[in-house]
């Protein structure tokens, strides 16, 4: 692995923290505006993980990836892990987020764009409640 790799990944998990926050406190607009650097961070991760892919592969081509190693503390993988952990949970939390958001946009925009429904005329009487509809005109009748 790559010692590039550690701050690529504490990049992106500062930026998805700074987006969770925003998604949380409903702040769509600065989580919105997170969205190409996000885009950004993961793609320089990506490069880093493939660069250092292809140079322990040019180093050691007869060592294949052993699963078990995975595990294991002499792994190459083991530093990162704790930065691995936290940024899957960070991930994992942000699309939650992202489809609450969703939602809740979505149900706004149906609120804005949907009919009214039709109810009954509302009178109000002279002292300003709620008058029974009767066939005495009201002081005001409202069609809402």
């Amino acid at each position: 692995m790559s010692a590039s790799i550690i701050p690529a990944m504490q990049r992106l998990i500062a930026i998805l923290e700074a987006e969770n926050s925003a998604l949380e406190e409903a702040r769509i607009p600065d989580a919105l505006a997170l969205l190409p650097e996000k885009q950004d961070a993961a793609r320089t991760l990506e490069q880093e993980v493939s660069a250092a892919n292809d140079r322990r592969e040019k180093l050691c081509p007869c060592c294949p990836e052993d699963d078990e190693a995975v595990a294991r503390e002499d792994s190459p993988a083991f530093p990162y892990r704790d930065l691995l952990e936290q940024m899957t949970e960070l991930g994992n939390r942000n699309g939650e987020l992202l489809q609450r958001a969703i939602t809740a946009q979505k149900r706004v925009i149906e609120l804005l764009t949907s009919t009214p429904m039709t109810a009954q005329p509302q009178n109000y009487g002279n002292q300003g409640g709620y008058a029974p509809v009767t066939d005495r005109p009201a002081l005001f009748v409202s069609k809402v």
